[in-house]
């Protein structure tokens, strides 16, 4: 019995081996696609308000720019606004409150875009602002740039729509609102063809701006 034990032993652990070795790649990848490969890639926010994806657009078009040439710039972020009452009441109405992004579907392709502020370094605290389209692939196109050189420090970014509103400053009753122009490429002054309405005669409204 111990030397049929052993013949056992001696022959199935060749065979064993051998299938380990020789196992047909479809059932090798089958078995390797059913290992834990661990959690998925997280799509969860950066303190800024980014996900990964917005973060590596942005990164890319700080290099683009330094790459030409152009003023040395960094990301704008919540400790770059200037503290306000005004300012203290949009983040307890809102939550979440980043002044220098925004994020919401700007030229009206059913895809997210966002737009961000960039300080200009080595100057006096000048912003400039950029629109990031959203692509099918989830990534975005270079930036678009719609304003530059700009005083922000005491303002914000909001978007009511389709439309992009800077808010040089949230102690004034003053904005600059940008639509997208297909036609132009560009983004154009929303108010320009629009009767002028002073804030005091339309009325205060109750209805927040949007922020995503």
């Amino acid at each position: 019995m111990k030397n049929l034990g052993r013949l056992l032993v001696a022959f199935l652990v060749p065979l064993v081996v051998a299938a380990i070795v020789f196992l047909p790649p479809v059932g090798r990848r089958k078995w390797e696609r059913a290992r834990p490969t661990g959690a998925a890639p997280s799509r969860e926010r950066d303190p800024s308000g980014r996900t990964a994806a917005e973060s590596r657009a942005v990164a890319s078009a700080l290099a683009a720019a330094s790459a030409i040439g152009g003023p040395a710039l960094r990301v704008a972020e919540d400790d770059d606004a200037a503290p306000s009452d005004e300012r203290s009441d949009l983040a307890d109405l809102y939550g979440t409150y980043h002044p220098y992004f925004v994020r919401g579907d700007l030229d009206g392709d059913g895809r997210i875009d966002f737009a961000q502020a960039f300080v200009e370094t080595g100057s006096r605290g000048w912003f400039h602002v950029a629109v990031f389209f959203g692509k099918a692939d989830g990534g975005f196109e270079p930036p678009t740039w719609v304003e530059r050189s700009v005083s922000l420090a005491a303002g914000d970014l909001s978007l009511e729509r389709t439309i992009l509103t800077i808010v040089p400053d949230l102690a004034l009753d003053q904005a600059r609102r940008y639509r997208w122009d297909p036609a132009e490429s560009r983004f154009v002054d929303a108010d320009a063809d629009a009767p002028r309405i002073d804030v005091e005669d339309a009325g205060a409204s109750d209805t927040p701006r949007l922020r995503i």
